[in-house]
């Protein structure tokens, strides 16, 4: 019988957070600056501080941990502001002007972006806004070839609570994907 030597691993995570009095626009996540960033767009944020996270960005941090191949993730949002009801009153209130403007601006510091959230823009009118706008934006800097989708097994748009004991699978999202969508 051979005895496992104990050992005791450390690291450092550097967290970053920008927001706008009650507006979270994302939230960074570093472990090795040498590596390249993924981003994944969810819905809304919980309500975080620095040092919190919900179950949400607990998954998406450790799933992007998984890959591999990255060194940190910027978790942001289609909508900036906490919610407790989601209908589309309170959507249509949940964001602020410039946070388009902060998405693609992290975008563009990510190799990877990936979409994950779920069915809401099938929902609610407001969410396929939100999308469409954000997607003819990434095209618009050219950096639609970064954009995947996080899907289950059938390739539907799912949310990482829905998976949370999976692994991810990514569907690009190329011109084809993008038509598809456009027209939701």
């Amino acid at each position: 019988m051979t005895t496992a030597k104990k050992r005791t691993d450390k690291g450092t995570l550097q967290i970053e957070i920008r927001l706008k009095d009650e507006h979270i626009y994302w939230k960074k996540y570093v472990w090795d600056a040498k590596q390249p960033m993924a981003m994944v767009i969810c819905n809304y944020p919980g309500q975080e501080e620095l040092y919190q996270d919900n179950l949400t960005s607990m998954l998406v941090k450790n799933a992007v941990i998984e890959m591999s191949k990255y060194g940190g993730v910027i978790i942001a949002n289609l909508f900036t502001k906490p919610l407790q009801t989601v209908n589309e009153r309170t959507l249509a209130e949940a964001f602020l002007d410039d946070g388009m403007e902060e998405l693609i601006k992290v975008c563009n510091e990510s190799e990877i972006v990936i979409l994950a959230i779920g069915s809401l823009a099938n929902r609610f009118q407001v969410a396929t806004d939100r999308l469409k706008i954000l997607l003819k934006q990434v095209k618009n800097v050219g950096l639609l070839g970064r954009i995947y989708e996080l899907t289950n097994g059938q390739h539907k748009r799912v949310h990482p609570l829905a998976i949370r004991n999976e692994r991810w699978s990514l569907l690009e999202i190329n011109e084809e994907r993008l038509t598809e969508l456009m027209q939701l």
